[in-house]
């Protein structure tokens, strides 16, 4: 919305002119023929060296939109010496301290300025109710905050200020409560109660929500949650990204055996592809038979009468018929992605693995789940990426056991290198025990066991891969309840005006903001909530970035690196 109403208002031709951080932004919600339907005929990165060898066209109206940083004010100073454009429509993803917009306005000496405004889309909007900041390496801000480095501060701030701008868009001025075990979602939570305090007169046309109820803006650590991020996933976008990386909703397929030129990178967005907004959190037995019906619905259409009844039955289709490629585009790329997700489940040995995992993490049985970790490792049917994570999750659920070195050694004796062995220990470093403030692993007790056999059992076996609920789901679940502890998760007061709600209070609407990053899995439970939610009542996700198992260990690694150096 605030995009369309940006290029909307000005007429005639227009360039729109963003920083690499603002591309990745609005390619979230946009796409380039999107784009071009708004008389926008050229897209200009701020940030290139080119820019400033750019040539004159003063017949052209300049949109800009970047990020409030000193390297954009610097860079804007200089254009606005020597203006390129007919006019300059300058619009900031959040807010401007005052002495910037001043400077602005001294360097406008030829009067080219039509308008500066403040909107607020200082985040990478990924649905309806997920969001991230794309900072993928935040395990260094866990460390004492007298060993942060520039690079440590500048993502503290860059996380705030995005915080901030989520307020804003969201008209929200919330009460703040952070996980009461970790210094650094205190922190966070001190800093942005002065920020919105700073910034009060933005917030003054906030109304108060019905009832005088406040929302709320929950800060929480991934630290008390390690297992989530390690998991496999059994849900479309969850396994997209867990096994082919998404990055701004794209996805980079030029690995895939056989791909066709025009699926090498392909977009993946809720907001442009009604069959993968439809599918987002089907499991990959419903997605299967959803795609069998949507190439059947095209072959209705276009009364081809191919018999389709597998994955690759579907993939020949798609490559025996070259019109049904160019027509339908959407349905051929779901084909190609599915089939090549097949082909990774089967090659990785994932569903035996993945069964391994939801037993390790959601029962207590450690002489038999020690056994068949160990008969995995020495068995050929799964990876090594495979075997190190059963590892890094028998090691948090049973940490401080001896098993768990043995476990190591034949990591060792399976070729994996000693730097990704030491991950085991790195991980309990970062998130074990003495840094979790929950019992992670709930069913420690036989008879709580017990009802989860027979829960299961109920259920089938289709959903033996999607047993495990994530720790976040029960906070939220509380939260939207006005059950969550005050002793464990408190609210901010050190620079709040008026009163704190009260614990029991059912906020209308809540931000909850994982630091350390959120996961797909996470946000397929936020998803459920907000659909069973009685009076209205809904959540949005957001995190420093969306983890896949990967991500999250490359991010992990970074602190060996500093105390390989220390």
């Amino acid at each position: 919305e605030y995009v369309q109403a940006m290029v909307d208002r000005i007429s005639g031709m227009k360039v729109l002119i963003l920083d690499t951080e603002t591309i990745g932004i609005i390619s979230m919600v946009f796409s380039q023929s999107d784009i071009l339907r708004h008389e926008v005929f050229l897209t200009e990165n701020f940030d290139a060296d080119s820019f400033a060898q750019e040539d004159k066209m003063r017949h052209m109206n300049a949109v800009f939109l970047l990020r409030p940083t000193n390297k954009n004010f610097l860079k804007l100073a200089e254009e606005l010496k020597s203006p390129r454009y007919n006019e300059y429509h300058i619009f900031f993803t959040n807010v401007v301290p005052h002495t910037r917009l001043e400077q602005l306005a001294c360097c406008d000496e030829h009067e080219v300025v039509q308008q500066v405004q403040e909107f607020f889309a200082d985040v990478f909007a990924i649905s309806h109710d997920l969001f991230s900041l794309n900072l993928p390496s935040t395990a260094r801000l866990t460390e004492e905050r007298s060993r942060w480095t520039s690079y440590e501060e500048s993502i503290f701030e860059r996380t705030v200020e995005g915080l901030l701008a989520v307020c804003l868009s969201l008209r929200m001025l919330p009460a703040i409560r952070y996980t009461a075990a970790s210094d650094l979602t205190w922190q966070l939570a001190q800093r942005l109660q002065l920020r919105l305090k700073e910034e009060q007169s933005l917030f003054e046309t906030i109304e108060r929500e019905k009832r005088g109820e406040q929302p709320i803006l929950l800060l929480v650590d991934r630290r008390n949650d390690p297992v989530t991020p390690l998991l496999n996933q059994w849900t479309y976008q969850a396994m997209l990204h867990e096994l082919m990386s998404m990055d701004n909703n794209r996805i980079d397929m030029s690995n895939v055996p056989n791909i066709r030129p025009e699926l090498e990178m392909i977009v993946m967005s809720t907001a442009q592809d009604p069959f993968f907004e439809e599918n987002t959190l089907a499991n990959f037995g419903d997605l299967g038979v959803n795609i069998k019906k949507y190439v059947e619905e095209y072959q209705k259409t276009t009364k081809t009468n191919a018999k389709i009844e597998s994955i690759e039955e579907m993939q020949r289709f798609v490559d025996q018929y070259p019109e049904f490629r160019k027509l339908s585009g959407n349905v051929s790329k779901h084909v190609t992605v599915v089939h090549e997700l097949s082909r990774l489940v089967e090659a990785n040995g994932l569903l035996e693995a993945s069964q391994l995992e939801q037993e390790i993490a959601c029962s207590e049985n450690r002489p038999e789940h020690f056994k068949a970790v160990m008969e995995m490792l020495k068995g050929d049917r799964i990876t090594n990426m495979e075997r190190l994570r059963l590892v890094l999750l028998y090691a948090l659920k049973y940490e401080g056991d001896s098993s768990i070195s043995q476990l190591k050694k034949q990591l060792i004796h399976c070729s994996i290198g000693e730097d990704q062995v030491a991950l085991v220990d790195q991980m309990l470093r970062y998130a074990g025990q003495h840094v979790r403030s929950v019992d992670l692993f709930q069913n420690k007790s036989l008879m709580s066991w017990t009802k989860a056999a027979v829960a299961r059992q109920i259920q089938g076996v289709e959903n033996v891969y999607t047993q495990h609920k994530t720790h976040l789901a029960g906070v939220a679940e509380n939260l939207l309840k006005g059950r969550l502890k005050e002793s464990s998760y408190p609210f901010e007061t050190s620079h709040r005006t008026g009163s704190i709600p009260s614990r029991e209070a059912k906020p209308p609407r809540a931000v909850i903001f994982v630091i350390g990053g959120a996961t797909y899995e996470e946000a397929r439970d936020i998803a459920e909530l907000n659909r069973n939610a009685e009076g209205g009542r809904s959540i949005v996700l957001g995190g420093t970035t969306i983890h896949n198992s990967r991500s999250f260990l490359t991010d992990v690694a970074q602190l060996n690196v500093r105390a390989g150096h220390g």
